[in-house]
């Protein structure tokens, strides 16, 4: 890079602005806060906290919402979207109105509570025990495509301050919407409408293109590619894209992917910690096809460190600045994943 870029997702048409000079900035990368630990409703004995269990692995005849589990998914407390029978119409704006379009936010909210001890770092979890908060994200979207009403399911984990968490115990979100949101109504009209102009997938076009480039490629495997993305929404963004003969579908994914998946995961978050040179905020998100419409796009998981802070421009322009080059985070993540592990 001769200076600063402003640069196009092919997926989602987001649009950042590259600039590292802003890395040199003071306070470029900010103290991570620390969430309190005590207290901890997640913690086992303390099922009494949470509302009934909608999933669980447990232990061989341990009772549902006692103790013996291993991971739990409990409807979130406070949530951002309630089932129909939950919300009460009357009390809602109908889109009667082209200047206060409003509708009912009509779904479920899920917190999978991923451990019963209070762990709060994904570093802290073994391969074994990350795959198993795949299958449970897994399990919980085929429930959830029984339902048969949603069409769109987002899947996100939030670690650190930085990044949303307002409880330290290691936890993700599940979020079952009758509605699509704005990004995955583009992700979808960008991937349709290069399908019927090409006969092809973009998801797999665009990896092809970032495999010939190699520029941007951090590590790969027999099942995926980990590469920090063209237009990377933060510094040290990665994305975890399935080769072609990886399912289309999360939902799909066999055992084998899952562990492997887990295993790149575990790997990335040590060099990332090794780069970064202390414990990050990050946020987790899982782009996958809507349930009722699943051949449209293939899945993919993203991981992006929230080193920086949204300002102002942020706001005003809805373009984020990265200060950190994808390429130049590819090359900083491929030397630390060379060297021997401590």
């Amino acid at each position: 890079m001769n200076g600063p870029e402003f640069r196009t997702d092919p997926l989602t048409g987001l649009k950042v602005l590259i600039a590292p000079v802003r890395s040199s900035r003071p306070s470029a990368i900010h103290p991570e806060p620390s969430l309190n630990r005590n207290d901890d409703p997640f913690a086992e004995g303390c099922e009494a906290e949470t509302p009934h269990e909608r999933f669980a692995i447990r232990e061989t005849n341990s009772p549902p919402d006692g103790r013996g589990w291993k991971l739990r998914v409990v409807p979130n407390r406070y949530p951002a979207m309630m089932e129909s029978q939950q919300i009460d119409e009357t009390q809602v704006p109908l889109s009667g109105s082209d200047f206060f379009p409003a509708q009912p936010a009509c779904g479920e909210h899920d917190v999978v509570i991923e451990c019963p001890d209070s762990r709060a770092r994904l570093t802290e979890f073994s391969t074994v025990e990350i795959a198993r908060i795949f299958s449970a994200w897994q399990a919980r979207l085929r429930q959830l495509a029984q339902v048969g009403e949603y069409c769109h399911v987002s899947i996100f984990r939030n670690e650190g301050f930085s990044a949303g968490a307002s409880l330290s115990h290691c936890h993700s979100q599940i979020i079952a919407s009758q509605h699509s949101t704005p990004l995955d109504t583009e992700r979808y009209k960008r991937a349709k409408r290069y399908y019927q102009s090409t006969g092809r997938e973009l998801t797999l076009d665009l990896l092809q293109a970032e495999l010939q480039s190699a520029k941007r490629i951090v590590l790969q495997s027999d099942r995926f590619v980990v590469l920090c993305p063209f237009a990377s929404r933060t510094s040290w963004h990665l994305r975890f894209v399935p080769h072609a003969t990886t399912d289309r579908s999360f939902l799909n994914a066999d055992q084998a992917a899952t562990m492997e998946l887990a295993e790149l995961v575990k790997t990335m978050l040590k060099a990332l910690e090794q780069a970064l040179g202390e414990p990050f905020s990050f946020n987790l998100i899982l782009p996958h096809p809507r349930l009722n419409q699943p051949e449209q796009f293939r899945w993919m998981l993203e991981l992006m460190p929230r080193t920086g802070r949204s300002a102002g421009w942020e706001f005003l322009t809805g373009v984020d600045i990265v200060t950190v080059a994808p390429e130049q985070a590819a090359t900083v993540l491929r030397q630390y994943i060379s060297q021997p592990q401590s």
